[in-house]
């Protein structure tokens, strides 16, 4: 069995209930701008002389473990890296499917926006997140960055849940208030191991 890429059940659980609910479109449109967003983080850790350590699949996404990226600046670089080719392949997918009228390209695009916006939210253990706590940590050491990060992932995981909660009341989706539960249930355990 091969360590460095593992694949949970919860992964599996998700990709069935997008494909049952979503179709096929859906599924290979998330497939897609999740693989550019890693991509992307797996392109800067490789030019910042890093490795992969491991990658894992899990209910709530892709996260990848990386190894020989020294420095707080090269730290940030390699988490930030996947948003922003996560936007740039919305924006190019947008772009052709609006003068195409492609509809896999505009769900690639959209799908492509929500995760760059997801992922730069200020919560472990989501890119924004991982990102500020390198800086602060830098700037002013492990235990208050620690007490900031929890607070910040808190706030965010709340602010979502109540702004899920308002848009199920529209009848608009259930999807972020699901994000905001599950942002604030991972607070939990990775702050209290602090596993980034």
């Amino acid at each position: 069995m091969n360590r460095r890429f593992q694949l949970s059940a919860g992964a599996i659980f998700l990709l069935s209930a997008l494909y049952f609910f979503g179709g096929i479109v859906s599924l290979s449109a998330l497939l897609l701008a999740a693989a550019a967003h890693e991509l992307g983080h797996i392109a800067a850790i490789k030019l910042l002389g890093g490795g992969i350590k491991t990658m894992r699949f899990e209910a709530s996404g892709m996260c990848i473990s990386m190894c020989g990226v020294n420095g707080a600046a090269a730290e940030i670089t390699a988490l930030l890296a996947g948003p922003a080719a996560g936007l740039i392949f919305a924006i190019i997918c947008s772009y052709c499917g609006a003068k195409t009228a492609n509809r896999l390209l505009l769900e690639c695009a959209g799908y492509g926006a929500i995760l760059t916006a997801y992922n730069l939210l200020p919560a472990l253990p989501l890119d924004g997140g991982r990102a500020v706590f390198a800086l602060l940590s830098k700037a002013m050491g492990f235990e208050r960055a620690k007490n900031i990060i929890e607070l910040s992932g808190f706030i965010t995981g709340l602010g979502l849940a109540a702004a899920g909660l308002a848009m199920l009341g529209k009848e608009l989706g259930a999807a972020l208030l699901i994000a905001g539960i599950w942002l604030l249930i991972a607070q939990t355990g990775i702050v209290k191991n602090m596993r980034l």
